[in-house]
């Protein structure tokens, strides 16, 4: 199979470091080795991102980015409690249709795609629902590559006296994201989009004082429960068969992550996306955001006129480039490129010739 260079915005272009971790010897998850692994990755994720053990605790899940946000979101909400919702693009609404299917009373506070949702909106909703108990937002919404007010959202949420949660499913790693500052209660990610590491294992990073809270909220799910997940990892163990090898993946990418750093890494990956967006401009390309905070690590560009997106795609897939489509009411309007993963540097030269021969004929 042809190498292609990814440029969605996950799974990602991995090192070959990263890659020969999955070559490590077949393991039984049951063994202490495994367990070894398992305690590392959780400390490593602490280290990698300056969080003092003493606060903070991680609970690892096999399975997609999905399957975290699930399990998170299903099991963070008491009985009788709702939960509010800030819906700008797929991924708020992905929050939306976890809390329809678990049945859970719900607050959303919809925004137009690609726009900034109102904090006036979210700050009167809190007002008015007092039963609300958590609040959940998308940091990086990839549908648009718009980078939410965590911040200011968290703020109002502690203001309230809120449980705040946040899906950085795809920010965290490429995009700044302060957890002192953001004062998020839960915060999901996987391990296959800034991380650099391959699809098969997520994770939630919380406070621990949450925990109490937890274990007091009844099991909705046999899989997809924090607290089971967590309990039985703090006790050396693991409550289903986990993804050995891309366990094994995952610690090789988060040494990789903490020896560049979040910091450099996120810089990198902005360095990258401003050369890009030059030279989009350069060609004639229309960015689909404007007076917004752009992620570093996607653009969304209108598609010309007069050329569809599968063309588009053909042609970039025959020069070993993977680009990615719009989501919902974008599919038509709308395509999207990506610089998070491991892209070098003579993958740019061959992507910006690409560029110049697709958008100049």
């Amino acid at each position: 199979m042809d190498k292609y260079v990814l440029l969605n915005p996950g799974p990602v272009n991995v090192s070959e470091r990263v890659r020969q971790a999955l070559l490590k010897a077949d393991m039984c998850h049951r063994e202490e080795e495994y367990f070894q692994v398992q305690d590392q990755i959780r400390r490593k994720l602490l280290t990698a991102f300056s969080l003092d053990p003493e606060y903070y605790t991680t609970s690892l899940i096999s399975g997609s980015g999905t399957s975290a946000l699930e399990m998170t979101v299903a099991s963070t909400l008491s009985e009788g409690k709702k939960i509010l919702v800030i819906n700008n693009g797929v991924y708020g609404d992905r929050i939306a249709k976890i809390a329809d299917i678990y049945h859970f009373g719900k607050v959303e506070i919809v925004s137009d795609w690609g726009k900034l949702p109102d904090l006036n909106a979210v700050e009167q909703a809190l007002k008015d629902n007092p039963d609300v108990e958590v609040v959940a937002l998308v940091h990086h919404e990839t549908t648009t590559g718009l980078i939410n007010p965590v911040n200011a959202v968290g703020s109002l949420a502690k203001r309230y006296g809120k449980i705040f949660l946040v899906d950085s499913i795809s920010g965290l790693g490429g995009e700044d994201f302060d957890f002192k500052e953001s004062q998020a209660d839960f915060v999901i990610c996987t391990a296959n989009k800034c991380i650099q590491g391959f699809p098969g294992m997520a994770f939630t990073i919380f406070k621990k004082k949450e925990l109490s809270r937890l274990s007091r909220i009844p099991s909705r799910s046999l899989y997809l429960n924090l607290y089971s997940w967590h309990q039985s990892q703090e006790k050396h163990g693991t409550p289903f068969t986990p993804a050995v090898q891309i366990a094994y993946a995952f610690e090789e990418a988060l040494d990789e992550l903490i020896e560049e750093t979040v910091e450099k890494r996120i810089q990198r990956y902005h360095n990258v996306s401003k050369l890009l967006r030059a030279k989009f401009q350069d060609l004639g390309l229309s960015l689909y955001l404007s007076g917004v905070p752009l992620s570093n690590t996607i653009t969304a560009l209108h598609l010309p006129e007069g050329k569809s997106y599968e063309s588009l795609h053909k042609r970039f897939k025959e020069k070993g480039f993977i680009i990615y489509a719009g989501q919902g009411n974008l599919q038509t309007s709308v395509f999207r490129i990506a610089n998070m993963g491991e892209i070098t540097e003579s993958d740019l030269v061959r992507l910006n010739k690409v560029l110049e021969e697709v958008f100049k004929s």
